[in-house]
Order: structure tokens, then sequence, then C-alpha cells
């Protein structure tokens, strides 16, 4: 299929979907809209895009890192047709079920949102963002359930300016995320417990006060590191 992009009236009729939904209004997902020439309209840009099952978010995001390898996407970073397109494409897979009932997310989850706080909170431009800078790296936020983002990514989500530095993000995956696993380490999504993320972020906040943690490298970070953070260090 094609890559085109919602306009104005598939946007209303995907977001009146997503509110139907979340009212508990079971209802066909409204794909029409992808092709529809009254829902939708071609980009400049030449991509065609499989219907494909994926294992996680992150496999997701690098499929849409290699579908738009060699493009300038630049005039589609803020489009919210663009990344909207791509949602109800998916809409199945990203949708969290109970019982096998549809109980979708808040409709900016799929519809990008104006308000640059609720952005980081879309399905797939954040997916693609993380992917697209940081690679393997981004695997520890990207759930392995296409349906949700995971406790530790919604703790790291609790200050959207720690997404963007590169020293947090690598240092976080390094300390919590078992590569040869492919999982977190135990304890990492705790709430109080030396070392864990929650503890990292408390921990940056009060970094921020005497240091610039976003020109900061990860070694630099983890150079200052305190102790209660060996036990992830170590593992």
């Amino acid at each position: 299929m094609r890559v085109r992009r919602l306009n104005s009236s598939g946007l209303s009729q995907f977001s009146e979907f997503v509110d139907d939904l979340r009212a508990g209004k079971q209802q066909n997902i409204p794909l029409y809209l992808l092709e529809s020439p009254e829902h939708s309209e071609n980009i400049t840009l030449d991509l065609e895009v499989s219907d494909q099952l994926f294992s996680s978010r992150y496999e997701m995001g690098a499929y849409l890192v290699e579908l738009f390898g060699g493009q300038d996407i630049r005039e589609h970073l803020g489009d919210i047709g663009f990344w909207s397109w791509f949602a109800l494409l998916w809409f199945e897979q990203l949708c969290p079920k109970k019982n096998g009932v549809p109980k979708p997310s808040r409709a900016y989850n799929y519809i990008l949102s104006a308000r640059y706080n609720h952005r980081p909170r879309h399905a797939i431009y954040m997916t693609w963002q993380l992917v697209n800078r940081y690679g393997v790296n981004a695997k520890f936020l990207l759930s392995k359930e296409m349906s949700t983002r995971g406790e530790i990514t919604e703790q790291l989500m609790a200050r959207q300016d720690n997404l963007s530095s590169e020293g947090i993000m690598l240092l976080a995956s390094k300390l919590y995320f078992d590569s040869a696993t492919e999982s977190f380490k135990r304890g990492a999504a705790s709430r109080s417990s030396a070392g864990c993320v929650n503890r990292y972020l408390v921990w940056l906040e009060q970094l921020k006060i005497n240091y610039d943690v976003f020109m900061m490298s990860s070694s630099d970070l983890e150079s200052l590191l305190p102790k209660e953070f060996e036990r992830f260090r170590s593992h």
C-alpha cells in the first residue's frame, strides 16, 4: 500500500472512532480512510508500506527507520495526518484489549496531537524517533507488547526532556536493560528501591542543579553515579 496522509475529514472520523471505542461502542476499524480520496491524500514521498505484524514496538520502529531511509521526511515531522495514517494502519496491533474487547488509550496515542507535551505519547511518532536516534539502545524503552508502553517508559516520560538526551538514554539502557535476555533487570521498575529507574530520575534532577546533563555523555554521567546504582552497573 502506498503511504498517504489523513486529511481533516479522515482525522475527524479516526478521532470519532477512537472516542466511540473508549465509550464502549464496538465497531470495525475504518481502514477505508487510508486510501479514500475523501479522507486521505497523496504525499510527495514514494513510500510503499506492507501490512505486517510486529513482535515489538522496537521492531515497528526499525521497520519505519528502514522505510524512511534515504528519504527527506522533514516536511512530515510535525504532520498530524502523516503519523496518524500509520497509527490507523496498525491500530489493531496498537490498541490494548481486555477479554478480547478493544480498550484504546487516549486519542493522542494514535492521532498526533498539536500539543507538544502530548506528542511523545504518540505510538508511531515517538517509536520512530527513538529508534531513529538510538538504534538498538532504544529497545529498553519499546515494549515487547505492541499495545503498551511499559512501566519504565512511563516513568521516563514523566520528564520528556530526558528522552532527547543521548547520555541519559544510553546510560539508562546500560543500567536497566539486559541485552542478552532482552528484558529489564530485576528491580529496575520499582518505585523506591535503591538504584531503580525512579531513583535514577530523582538523581538526574538533583544533578541538573550543578551540571548541564544534556551536554554530558553516558560515560560522564556514569562516573558521577552514587553507590546505590552499583547493583545495576555490575549485572
